[in-house]
This record gives structure tokens, sequence and C-alpha cells, in this order.
């Protein structure tokens, strides 16, 4: 506004002519315009670079003492949580969220975490950014909400993954949750097709799957020919078995009639080895296994 001023008094000091003055005003104009822009991209430049160094400072500084408590380093839970500004006294249920590595999002990583945050009302929400595509992050007194729920929260980020752990309290339920998540997590790369999966749905398969080539019998011996069969028999059974042997329910879950429900499982209880009367538990272990594995659970390769 000074220089304005002055370049103005000058202008009209030096002339009369409301031509040249036109010009002198506007050649004025032009250059402190743009010595104001560029001072401001400059600074805003500026403003950008040290927020994204103070960013990755504070995520590395969360990162390190998140990696103590995961090693079980001689650290306080007072002491780490006034490092983390996050109170480790709590209840926690951690989570694992990653993209695809060629095409990491830290932006749709962040949003993601926050919007778990706020479908399980959690009262804090701590989050570390473990690799370019990958956030680790824990919710502090969060409800037990269902995978279907945190679906649902997380859909505007198609692209992000979610592997959810259990509740645990303390220092060490922190630490235990974060390790189930990435089970969760490990186990979710044999389906892609999958975006968010919770440790309490599929700790059964995890525990099975620790000996994969053990399972894979298990499932061939226990199926039998309806391993190899049309896989809406195998969906129709794992659903009924579900709803506690009920077809009507059976049949309300997969949207169809219950005679159609009947058909199916006259059809696939023919094709298994033993009876589903008193051998459900098994088979329902079975069925619930063979939806990830990654090939035919009947097939010889693997039929031992």
């Amino acid at each position: 506004n000074a220089v304005w001023a002055y370049w103005m008094r000058t202008a009209f000091l030096l002339s009369a002519d409301p031509a040249a003055l036109r010009q002198a005003l506007e050649a004025g104009s032009r250059s402190l315009s743009g010595f104001i822009d560029d001072t401001v991209a400059a600074l805003s430049e500026q403003l950008r670079r040290e927020r994204a160094d103070l960013a990755r400072s504070s995520h590395a500084r969360r990162f390190e003492v998140v990696s103590l408590i995961l090693d079980s380093a001689p650290i306080t839970a007072g002491r780490a949580g006034t490092r983390l500004g996050y109170d480790l006294r709590r209840r926690h249920t951690a989570a694992v969220l990653w993209t695809d590595p060629r095409r990491p999002d830290q932006a749709a990583l962040a949003q993601a975490a926050e919007a778990l945050g706020l479908a399980t009302r959690a009262r804090q929400v701590l989050t570390v950014i473990a690799s370019s595509s990958s956030v680790w992050a824990w919710l502090a007194a969060a409800a037990d909400t269902d995978a279907a729920a945190l679906a649902a929260a997380t859909a505007a980020h198609p692209a992000v993954r979610v592997a959810v752990g259990p509740i645990g309290a303390g220092i060490d339920g922190f630490r235990r949750s974060h390790f189930d998540a990435v089970a969760t997590q490990r186990l979710m790369s044999r389906r892609p097709e999958l975006r968010v999966a919770r440790f309490d749905d599929v700790q059964l398969v995890t525990l099975a799957l620790q000996d994969e080539q053990r399972a894979h019998e298990f499932v061939a011996r226990t199926l039998g020919k309806l391993a190899d069969a049309d896989r809406e028999l195998r969906d129709t059974l794992c659903v009924y078995i579900g709803e506690q042997f009920s077809a009507a329910r059976a049949a309300r879950a997969l949207y169809t009639h219950r005679n159609t429900v009947l058909n199916r499982l006259q059809r696939a209880e023919r094709l298994l080895p033993l009876p589903l009367a008193g051998h459900g538990l098994e088979i329902g272990v079975a069925l619930e296994i063979a939806q990830w594995l990654g090939t035919q659970p009947g097939s010889a390769t693997h039929a031992g």
C-alpha cells in the first residue's frame, strides 16, 4: 500500500498527461501484483515444506515409540503415552490400513483412519505411517463395530483396505491387537476382493492356516466331493450352518425361497463323506477355511 501510494504521487508529479499516467499506473499495478503473487507463492511453498518436515518428524517420533512398545522394550505406559499424546491405559482396537504400493495415497489412508474413529466413536485415534502405502492406527475406547459397518464408514476410500484387531486393554492390549490386525492383513492377501476384515471374524482361519498343507487335507477329507462342487452349494450350506441349521433363516439371509435352500442342502449332503447331523462343526469349519484357500480345496494337489 505504501509503495502504491508513493508510485501514484510520483506519477502525478511527473506528468499531467492522462495517457502517460494510465501507462505508468498500469505498469506499477502489474509490477506490484507480480511481486505479491511471487511472494505469496514462495511463502506457501516454504510453509508446505516446513509442515511436511514437521509431519515427518512427528510421525518418526511416534513410529519410534510405537516400535518400542511392539518390541516389548522397557518403556512405561505413562512415558510412552506422554510421548505419543495417546492414553495407553484405555482399551485399544488396532487397525492396519493400506493401499496398492504402486499407487500410495497417504491422504486417503489418513481420512479412512479418521472415518474408522468416527464410526466406532473412539475417544482418541493414534496413527503412525508404517510405509508409503500403509498406516497403523489405534482407536481408544472404541465401540465393537462389525465389518459391514466399518466397510460402509470407509466406502469413500475404495482403494484403502482395512484389517482390524480385537479389543485389548492397556499397553499389552495395544500390542496384541496390532499383531492380530497384522495377521488379519496377511490373511486378506488371499482374498483381493475383501476390503475390510476383523480378526474376531477370521481368527479360526488364521489358526488353521498356520499349517496350510494340513488345512488343505482337512478340507478335502471333511468336504469330500462337495469341495469341488458348485460354489452355490457350499455357500448355502455355510449360511445354513451359520444360521443354526435353520432353513428359514438361511433363506432370508440368501434372499431366496426356503424350498430352494432345502434342495441345495440335499444336493450338498449327498456329496459329503459324513452326515451333516453330528458333524456340523467340522463341516462348518472346513467350509470357512475353503473360502480362504487359494486353489480348489479338493484338488489332488492338496489332498495329500
